[in-house]
């Protein structure tokens, strides 16, 4: 019997520390809109295009658009559970009109009723039925619809002035070894302690651990390009001993930073093609 594509939902599934060992880590892009949903552990995200990071806690959302490229790690991969689903854009917005998401990251209230669709529509993917194929299609539709009803946007436009402004000197300053954050607070009229409560608030981050963070993340994007070696991109990003470097970003990712590029070129690109065969979906359903 010859495999039944469905291009409106290449593939989907669940990720859980059992599963995480084939999952590929690093920058990836896919040809499909990825939507995926982190409901234990947390996990790393960041869109290469703007370099703004973020931590994605239990019960987030992520929405990420076809042809970005971007990251998305577990921060502990003992703890990490992930649903996550590959859907054509186009489709979806032909059928279920304005129930897309915003890009980005959305806190949910509740999952229990979206697990349930989810675990249905994985199963349906995997099925060579075009009757399961239009199940899916409408269970999917189920999900995003409640994702719509419930969601609270993340929305970086809700942060104070002070706190924009400040995210705005960390992103354009990766290279200096320090900030002078106090600087910062003075420049709108606020104390030191002000701003680090502030910024605290509302972005559950303290300042320094925000900063070393965006750090960590530009790092692991220049270990993409063999063209710079470990020592140079501690340099770049402000670290004078390239071996507290290599330590610090193992305490934030467990790999070294030789490991961590060596991973990255074991695993192939992930990069989707529109058309894969059936044996793709099945093994895809345990791996993003």
């Amino acid at each position: 019997m010859m495999p039944i594509i469905d291009k409106r939902i290449h593939s989907a599934g669940f990720v859980d520390p059992d599963t995480l060992s084939v999952r590929p880590i690093g920058l990836r892009t896919f040809n499909y809109d990825f939507l995926a949903v982190t409901i234990s552990g947390e996990a790393f995200f960041l869109v290469k295009e703007n370099g703004l990071s973020s931590i994605v806690k239990k019960i987030s959302m992520v929405y990420v658009p076809a042809g970005k490229r971007h990251l998305y790690d577990p921060r502990d991969r003992k703890s990490w559970k992930n649903y996550w689903v590959l859907f054509d854009r186009e489709a979806v917005n032909a059928s279920f009109h304005k129930l897309l998401p915003t890009p980005g990251i959305t806190v949910l209230n509740e999952f229990d009723t979206i697990e349930d669709h989810w675990n249905k529509m994985i199963l349906c993917t995997l099925e060579n039925d075009v009757s399961a194929k239009e199940h899916a299609f409408c269970l999917l539709h189920n999900i995003l619809y409640e994702i719509s009803r419930q969601s609270v946007t993340s929305d970086r436009n809700k942060k104070s002035s002070s706190v924009k402004y400040t995210l705005d000197i960390m992103h354009k300053n990766l290279r200096e070894a320090e900030l002078n954050f106090e600087k910062t607070a003075n420049s709108h009229g606020i104390c030191l302690d002000t701003l680090r409560k502030r910024f605290k608030r509302e972005t559950n981050v303290s300042l320094h651990q925000y900063f070393i963070q965006l750090k960590i993340n530009a790092a692991k994007i220049m270990l993409s390009n063999l063209s710079y070696n470990i020592s140079d991109i501690a340099g770049f990003l402000g670290f004078e001993d390239p071996y507290y470097f290599s330590r610090l970003f193992k305490n934030k990712t467990n790999f070294s930073p030789k490991k961590y590029r060596e991973s990255l070129n074991n695993e192939q690109e992930l990069i989707l093609e529109s058309e894969p065969p059936l044996s793709e979906n099945k093994r895809g359903a345990l791996t993003k």
